[in-house]
């Protein structure tokens, strides 16, 4: 007996480990989302600002530069702002065909955003500092599209996990209504 109920309470045991592993994951992955609405949550001002700031450090930016820079990154700001409202607009009344082309007219204006960007760069930082900063630019954005492209997947895993339950709960319907089988 003694065996029996030492056995139930390493079980007992283990089961509030693994609990507490689970909550600990949980609380994790909360306070990344956390960050990350923070992160949308943050104004564009306030970006413009932080970004300014990070590049003024990072490439030794005078205070001229760093005002103008953070005045081109506004502006892109702005432009993508414009460019979504007009685009969701368009979308809400689009069907399936017209959505895929939308799509492709916003990815090429996003990309002359991003090209008009890089020209303002150009012009506010020296040839020096506007290589460092071309490097931190393509690895940031390298980082971006693996995210993207993460999340992505994540969304079709999704959209697959949802397809294999509902086959499931339809075999199981299924078997439910035909027990001779």
């Amino acid at each position: 007996m003694k065996k029996i109920s030492l056995i139930l309470m390493m079980i007992m045991f283990s089961f509030g480990t693994f609990a507490q592993e689970e909550k600990e994951h949980k609380d994790k992955d909360h306070m990344e989302h956390k960050e990350m609405k923070h992160m949308k949550m943050m104004s564009h001002e306030e970006d413009a600002t932080m970004y300014s700031d990070k590049m003024a450090m990072k490439l030794n930016l005078n205070s001229e530069q760093k005002a103008d820079l953070k005045k081109a990154q506004q502006k892109r700001w702005e432009s993508i702002k414009e460019m979504k409202a007009e685009h969701k607009e368009e979308m809400a009344n689009e069907d399936a065909e017209d959505m895929s082309k939308e799509k492709m007219e916003m990815h090429e204006q996003m990309m002359k955003i991003q090209d008009d960007f890089k020209e303002d760069v150009r012009e506010i930082l020296d040839d020096n500092q506007y290589s460092q900063w071309e490097v931190m630019h393509n690895e940031e954005m390298k980082m971006h599209d693996e995210k993207m492209m993460m999340n992505h997947d994540k969304g079709k895993m999704k959209e697959k996990g949802m397809k294999m339950k509902n086959k499931k709960k339809e075999k199981e319907d299924y078997d439910d209504d035909n027990p001779n089988l």
